[in-house]
Formats: C-alpha cells, sequence, structure tokens
C-alpha cells in the first residue's frame, strides 16, 4: 500500500462506526483504528501484536486466543463474542468478525476484521434469556412439519423453558418430535398448531391429553418467516383446576339427585298417611281403623327414620358426635341390631342368621352409636336383597381386631362402586333396585362412626346379582381394665406403637404426645428437624407425626433421609401442618410422606390410620418378639 493509501485508509478506518483491524499472516496484530485505543485505553506498543488479548476479559482471553490461532492456520473466517475492558474499568460486550486477506499470488496474507460494541444487545438477550428461563408457564417453540399435501404431521421441539417439564412431563424435548416423545398423542394437537402456522392467526385454548395424562390451557401464535412454520407456545397445566371444577360439576349433580331423592322419599310415606287419614275419615269400622292406624305408624317411624339420619349428618359434619364408651360385648350389640331390624326382615320373607363365637369379644365403644353402624348395614342389606333371602352376619377375632361380616343375597355392587358408597349422599343403581328406598346417608354414617371408634369398613362385591359383603373391623379390648382407660372412655388401641411427635410448637408436640401416650402408644417427642431424623434413626418408630416448618431441619427434608435410611422403610410418615393447598399436598407426596393433614389434625382420621399402623406394622413386631422369646 502507497504512503497515501495508507493515509487514507487510516482517515477512513478512524472514522468508521466499527472498530477496525489488520493482521499479518502469523496471526500479530499490524493495525488497531482509533475507536480501539478510545475504547480501551491501550496504546499501539500495548495493543499491536498480541497484545491486544490483554484487554480482553480473563475468562474470554483463552478461548479468544485459541480461536484466533485456529483461524490462523486455516485462513477461514470466524466471529465471535466476548468482553472487552473499557478504559473506565467496566466491561462491555463486542462482536469480532473477520474474514482472510490474500496476496497478489493467493497466498494467506492475515485478517482484515471489525470490532462492533454489542453490549446494549447482549444484555438484552441476557434479560430476555433470564425473564424465558423464570416464566413460571411453559413456554415452547416448535417447527410444524406437513407431509406433501400440507397437512400438519409432527412438530420438533426448538427451544423450551425450564417450566416445560414442570407442565408436560416430557424431559429433554429439544430436538425431538412430538411423535417420538409420545407416541400415542392426539390428532387435535397437530391440527391447532397446523392451523397457527398457516394462517398466522393466534388461537387461545383449553385441551386435555390422555397421552399426557394433563389438561393445559393454551396460548399459540405463529412467531418469523411464516415459510418456517414457526410457533411460540405459552401454556399452563390445569388439570388440578379441571378436576376440581369437575368435582364441583360432580358434587352439585350429587345435592340435586340428593334434593330429588329427599324429596321422593317424603312423598313416599306422606301417601300412605294421607290416604290412611282418609280412610279413617270415612270409615269408622274398628278393624279397618286399626289397620290404617299400624300403616300410619310404620310411616310416620319411616320420616322420624329419615329425619334422625339428616340430624346425625349434620352432627357428624360439624363435629357434634361425642361418643360414650363403655365396656360392651360384640354379640349384645349385634342381638340388639337384628332386633331393631325383624320387622323390616319379617315384611320381606328375609331371615337373618347371626354366628358369634363362644368367648365373648370385647369392645370399649359407644352401645347406640356402634348399634346404629349394624342396623344401617342390616338394613341396606335388607333393602337391596330379594324376598325370602337370608342375610348372614359372622362375627371373629383377627389379631388385636374384632371383625363383622354382614353378607346378602342381594343386587350386588360394581367392582368401580365399591369405593364411591361410602360416599355422602351416593347410591349406586338405584334405578335398578326394586326398593328405591334411602338417601344415600346410611353407609356414609356407618364408615364415620366406625372410624370415631378406631376401626374401618370396606366392601366387597362379585358384581351384579352377586350379593355384597361389608365388612367391619373394630379395635378389640381386655374387660376389666377401665381404671387404666382415659378421662374420654376410650380404650388404648395402640399399645406397642411407637410414634415420633416433631414440631417446633411445644404446646402442640406436648399435648398430641400426652394423648398418644393416654391410648398406650410409646411416644418420642422432638421439637426440631435434627432432633426427629436423630431420634428416627435410633428408634425406628412405627410412626411419626412431622410438622413441616421445623428449624434446623424441615419436615420434607426428615422424610426425605428417613426414606433412605435402611429399616425405615416400613415406617409411616404423616405430615401434620397448617399448610393444605394442592402444591403443599403434592410437596408431601413427593417428600415420601404416607398422608397429609392440616392443623388441628382429624382425631378421628388420625386414630384411624394409628390403628391402621398398629395392625400392619407393630402387631407383627410384637409376635415376632414374643415367638423369640418362646
Amino acid at each position: 500500500m502507497r504512503p497515501n493509501e495508507s493515509l487514507e485508509f487510516r482517515r477512513i478506518a478512524d472514522t468508521a462506526p466499527a472498530i477496525l483491524w489488520v493482521t499479518d499472516a502469523s496471526g500479530q496484530c499490524t493495525f488497531l483504528s482509533r475507536g480501539w485505543y478510545e475504547m480501551t485505553g491501550q496504546n499501539e506498543a500495548e495493543a499491536l501484536g498480541y497484545g491486544w488479548l490483554e484487554a480482553l476479559h480473563p475468562d474470554d482471553r483463552p478461548a479468544m486466543r485459541a480461536r484466533f490461532a485456529r483461524a490462523s492456520r486455516t485462513g477461514k473466517a470466524f466471529a465471535l463474542d466476548y468482553r472487552v475492558r473499557c478504559r473506565d474499568g467496566r466491561y462491555r460486550w463486542a462482536l469480532d468478525a473477520a474474514n482472510p486477506r490474500h496476496a497478489d499470488d493467493g497466498s494467506f496474507a492475515g485478517f482484515a476484521g471489525s470490532v462492533i460494541d454489542i453490549d446494549d444487545r447482549r444484555r438484552s438477550e441476557d434479560n430476555c434469556r433470564a425473564l424465558f428461563n423464570s416464566i413460571e408457564e411453559g413456554v415452547c417453540i416448535l417447527q410444524v412439519l406437513f407431509d406433501g399435501r400440507q397437512q400438519p404431521r409432527d412438530y420438533r421441539f426448538l427451544e423450551v423453558n425450564p417450566a416445560f417439564s414442570r407442565h408436560t412431563g416430557l424431559a429433554d424435548p429439544v430436538g425431538h418430535t412430538a411423535r417420538e416423545m409420545l407416541p400415542d398423542l392426539e390428532e387435535h394437537w397437530f391440527e391447532i398448531y397446523g392451523r397457527v402456522a398457516m394462517s398466522g392467526e393466534p388461537e387461545r385454548f383449553e385441551q386435555g391429553s390422555d397421552a399426557m395424562g394433563r389438561w393445559f390451557s393454551v396460548y399459540a401464535f405463529r412467531i418469523g418467516d411464516p415459510a418456517g412454520h414457526t410457533v411460540a407456545l405459552l401454556f399452563t397445566d390445569i388439570t388440578a383446576r379441571r378436576r376440581q371444577e369437575q368435582a364441583l360439576r360432580d358434587a352439585e349433580q350429587r345435592k340435586d339427585e340428593f334434593l330429588a331423592t329427599l324429596a321422593h322419599e317424603l312423598r313416599n310415606p306422606l301417601a300412605p298417611i294421607r290416604t290412611s287419614l282418609y280412610v279413617l275419615k270415612l270409615n269408622q269400622d274398628p278393624e279397618t281403623a286399626t289397620r290404617m292406624l299400624d300403616i300410619l305408624m310404620r310411616q310416620v317411624d319411616q320420616l322420624t327414620h329419615l329425619v334422625d339420619d339428616l340430624t346425625e349428618v349434620s352432627r357428624i359434619t360439624r363435629g357434634r358426635i361425642e361418643l360414650r364408651a363403655v365396656d360392651i360385648p360384640l354379640a349384645s350389640v349385634l342381638r340388639n341390631a337384628a332386633e331393631s331390624v325383624q320387622p323390616t326382615l319379617a315384611q320381606s320373607g328375609q331371615s337373618l342368621q347371626i354366628d358369634v363365637p363362644p368367648e365373648p369379644l370385647w369392645l370399649r365403644a359407644d352401645p347406640v352409636r356402634l348399634g346404629q353402624v349394624f342396623i344401617n348395614l342390616l338394613n341396606n342389606a335388607a333393602r337391596y336383597s330379594r324376598e325370602n333371602t337370608t342375610i348372614r352376619v359372622v362375627a371373629s377375632a383377627e389379631g388385636t381386631d374384632a371383625v363383622v361380616s354382614v353378607r346378602d343375597e342381594g343386587m350386588g355392587i360394581a367392582r368401580e362402586h365399591l369405593q364411591s358408597i361410602f360416599d355422602l349422599f351416593t347410591q349406586v343403581d338405584r334405578q335398578h333396585s326394586a326398593d328405591t328406598r334411602g338417601l344415600g346417608i346410611g353407609l356414609a354414617l356407618v364408615r364415620s362412626l366406625v372410624q370415631m371408634h378406631g376401626g374401618n369398613v370396606t366392601a366387597r362385591s362379585e358384581g351384579r346379582g352377586q350379593g355384597a359383603e361389608f365388612i367391619v373391623r373394630l379395635p378389640l379390648h381386655a374387660p376389666g381394665q377401665a381404671a387404666a382407660t382415659p378421662a374420654d372412655g376410650t380404650a388404648k388401641p395402640f399399645s406397642g406403637l411407637r410414634v415420633l411427635v416433631a414440631d417446633d410448637n411445644r404446646d402442640a408436640a406436648e399435648s398430641m404426645g400426652e394423648w398418644l401416650s393416654a391410648f398406650g402408644a410409646e411416644t418420642i417427642v422432638v421439637h426440631d428437624g435434627h432432633a426427629a431424623l436423630t431420634m428416627a434413626q435410633m428408634h425406628l418408630p412405627h410412626v411419626a407425626l412431622l410438622d413441616l416448618g421445623m428449624p434446623e431441619l424441615s419436615g420434607l427434608e426428615v422424610a426425605q433421609r428417613l426414606r433412605a435410611v435402611p429399616g425405615a422403610a416400613d415406617m409411616r410418615l404423616i405430615a401434620i401442618t397448617g399448610w393444605g393447598q394442592a402444591r403443599d399436598r403434592a410437596g408431601t407426596e413427593a417428600a415420601g410422606f404416607d398422608h397429609h393433614m392440616t392443623k388441628p389434625p382429624d382425631i378421628a382420621l388420625l386414630r384411624s390410620l394409628l390403628q391402621e399402623a398398629h395392625r400392619e406394622l407393630a402387631a407383627p413386631v410384637v409376635a415376632s418378639d414374643a415367638a423369640q422369646d418362646g
């Protein structure tokens, strides 16, 4: 380059909006425009050669040195980002791009390049990326793939945010197609995104996916070149909300059905009552009057029973029922229940067989409330059984429990309904029964009253027309222990059960410990997570009642660590916490808890859970110890 040309080049380079630079074939910088010196504060002596590398951020310098050396060896163009230290000491992002220079003979002569300040753009991109990654909603960018007929056949995941996997359950989707990830994915997803990609019209919708087992709220819109068929999604997993909405719809339907049934149940006895009164008014014959009075009495009894059931439901739902427990043999409860239902059985020609062992099965129970349990079960058996059939009641002892089976020869229960029949206001297949009496209250009362006695009730059936069996389990109680019974008159069903109570609220922990001890449990009480973990590892309790918000370690952390402790696999972990939202329950489930209870805990439910643990965990240990002693 001639002197005048060199001066003209320098003048142009120094006034250019970008920083220009030149290297020789060895890679050493031979020229930097004025912008470099103004930006970095270096002078020519410091910057030329390889000195310009010293102005780069120390973390970027090795990569840039290696990339520059490789480019000098290959003679190929390159571009990369790095941070430059400015004269004020701050770093700014720059884009460095270079193309090879060649001599007249075509040989590689070095590079000519430019440096552009991209700090504002880079920081904006970083902010956008941070926002993209922090959005709670799922974000996905996908490319819709069309077949030769321009029909959407699949789509490829191009980019997702961290929340994507949380909302979909899909891990590492980028680069994969939807059909690769979910072969059974429904066609409507391809149709919707294909329509958005082709039309450019955004769509907002809610849609479920059986393949993913979830419901989503989705906003889909096209981005970029229309020919690229690129669609962006902003979506949320609304499965929990949809389930809640469905539960509300189901509850509303049950309420409507209940009100319709209630009207039906009220009209049934009112009709013969009104007719009988007309007959009494018109006919003074004594025999006729007696028959009409009998009808009136039966129908009034039916109305009374209906009102009693409604009252009991109200009391139970408001926690207004208190048990008045006494020592009582199970056989006497069953005999009294049988006497109460005998007139109902006689009307249908049904018979009742009761089989109890010769030795008495003692319970600590409220005879009136427990009588309600078996009266309801016997009436239910009679109601859904054919005429001239037999209802069988068998009582026995199994371990620490008294077990009562009530078996009928009636219409049976479909397998899918065996659990729901205990729900309030639920009746199954009423239209298939010849007798449609009842409000769907009786079995809900049975379950609640049995649980209040520390037991449980289950149903079995081989299906329609195969009859049904209801099995009640209640804790046995040795007679003559009244003096050792707590003041509330309940039994000690947890003898031998080892329970850890962990709560930083000392009053809550101590009172729970006292309650458990009163029922015979071996209780360990601590007030922080570290102590809970230590004592659990030392004593291996059968059950651990853990508060979540404790110092040292949270209840969630304690549960997670306990699940990794040898010998603690069968330990029942019950969360007792003031937090009861869906995400809280999901968190305890993920941490390894068996149950989640909100404060104040439902004592009847807690007692039932502990009784179950006693049967399944404590009893085998006691039995094993006894065998070893023998």
